[in-house]
């Protein structure tokens, strides 16, 4: 999340401008005992949601959160919204897992305020991508000194995160690539493989995947984990002065996957050698690079921090250990996520070996 200047250019704002925050805060007044509400100059924004604090006449502080959407695709985040408010209720209900608490939405902009909004518990802390000097300082990762805590807590909240489901579908029911065709070939132009036949991987991907679905997974029928599809320290709460974990926000993409398809929290997400290229690895197939063997050496601390936290079941390091679980799990978040250009093909390959 950024913070801006009120009345900024571009869709944040836009949605600033087009919400009535005087409106918002009568909203919000009647949710918290008539206590009177006024909305503070204290702004952020990400790529699909505005933020903005308002205080009350007590100094308690809530925080009102606008998806940003395009006017067609209102519906689409209208749907998101809800999900993300039912997701954070259940948690709340049937987790100690710390999430925001919600005081009060509206799924469309058929109210007062004018903009879907969410009201929403301020957590305490700070964003742990922004905390110690943000990225300025330390370019987007843990400082090395808060890492060894941070992880062993994440890892408690990872634990804490896969609650169950009764049913999903099977993998790969749905997925569809990033970029279109045309945009594939021009991010090739330099690519190390024609063009069309990275098209031809990415339009074969979906099919193979969900051929091999059945030998894959067996939990097809549930019960299944909730897991965050975005678990990244831009999404995790954390106290500046200990890096303690105070919380997990942003849930708006939620949802339940197979065991075979849950992955490392982002930062410490590292490319299966089948999906890169092969000039990353010297003769004896060793990394070149040392940030990454690093983020290997960490991942598998990480697992040993899980097991210490999560019940005889050992089901999450398990998933984590897992090869191919992994390969699987990064290839598919690669494909429906990012839209991630890289040899899907031999993944697939890779996984029918040792399926």
């Amino acid at each position: 999340m950024i913070s801006f200047k009120v009345g900024t250019a571009g869709p944040s704002g836009v949605f600033f401008r087009r919400t009535q925050w005087d409106q918002q805060c009568l909203i919000a007044s009647d949710a918290n005992r008539h206590l009177e509400c006024v909305a503070l100059d204290q702004v952020t924004s990400g790529l699909n949601n505005l933020v903005r604090l308002l205080e009350f006449s007590d100094k308690s502080r809530w925080a009102a959160r606008v998806p940003i959407k395009t006017t067609s695709s209102l519906q689409a985040g209208a749907a998101e919204l809800g999900a993300e408010v039912a997701t954070t209720q259940f948690i709340k209900e049937h987790s100690d897992l710390a999430v925001p608490r919600v005081f009060a939405y509206a799924l469309d902009e058929n109210n007062p305020a004018a903009v879907a909004y969410m009201l929403i518990e301020v957590l305490p802390g700070i964003i742990a991508m922004d905390a110690l000097g943000g990225y300025k300082v330390n370019r987007g990762v843990i400082p090395t000194q808060y890492r060894r805590r941070f992880y062993r807590l994440v890892a408690i909240c990872h634990v804490h995160d896969f609650l169950t489901t009764l049913k999903i579908g099977t993998i790969a029911n749905q997925v569809k690539f990033k970029w279109d065709n045309e945009t594939i070939g021009r991010m090739m132009q330099r690519g190390p493989i024609p063009a069309e036949r990275m098209i031809a991987i990415i339009d074969q991907f979906p099919s193979q995947i969900k051929a091999m679905a059945s030998r894959l997974s067996t939990s097809n029928n549930g019960p299944t984990p909730l897991c965050h599809d975005d678990f990244l320290h831009s999404n995790i709460m954390v106290d500046e002065d200990s890096f303690d974990v105070t919380g997990i926000i942003d849930w708006e993409g939620a949802c339940t996957v197979p065991w075979e398809l849950i992955a490392f929290p982002e930062f410490l997400q590292a490319m299966p050698a089948s999906f890169d290229l092969s000039q990353s690895y010297d003769r004896d197939g060793q990394l070149l690079d040392e940030e990454v063997r690093q983020t290997w050496r960490e991942r598998r601390e990480y697992i040993e921090m899980v097991k210490s936290a999560e019940p005889e079941d050992r089901l999450l390091s398990t998933c984590l250990s897992s090869n191919r679980s992994q390969a699987l799990a990064y290839t598919y978040g690669a494909f429906t996520s990012i839209g991630k250009l890289g040899f899907y093909d031999r993944v697939v390959k890779e996984v029918e070996r040792e399926s």
